[in-house]
């Protein structure tokens, strides 16, 4: 009879221990998921910051500027893949128009 409530108050703890160690995973994942929505969001107002005085908003000294470049290979890469993309977007446009241009 003790050992059944034993055994019983065993299975409940470890229920409880998995039970705790599944807040504490998910509020791991929670919070690297919120750092990295963030990181995300720094990165793109420093490539506005950076790259700003293209599209008109009022840039930041130019040593400043250079010193950040390194820390924006990443999204100088999408620019710039994003910008080969457009220019194929247009020539399939212009092809899907029919006749040679």
């Amino acid at each position: 009879m003790l050992s059944k409530i034993v055994g019983r108050l065993i299975k409940v703890f470890k229920e409880l221990v998995n039970f705790v160690g599944g807040i504490h995973k998910a509020t791991i994942e929670s919070s690297t998921t919120s750092l990295e929505a963030e990181c995300i969001e720094l990165e793109v107002a420093l490539l506005y910051m950076v790259l700003g005085s293209i599209v008109g908003i009022l840039p930041m000294p130019t040593t400043l500027a250079l010193e950040l470049i390194p820390y924006l290979k990443n999204e100088l890469k999408l620019l710039e893949s994003r910008s080969v993309r457009g220019a194929d977007v247009i020539s399939d446009l212009m092809a899907s128009l029919g006749g040679e241009w």
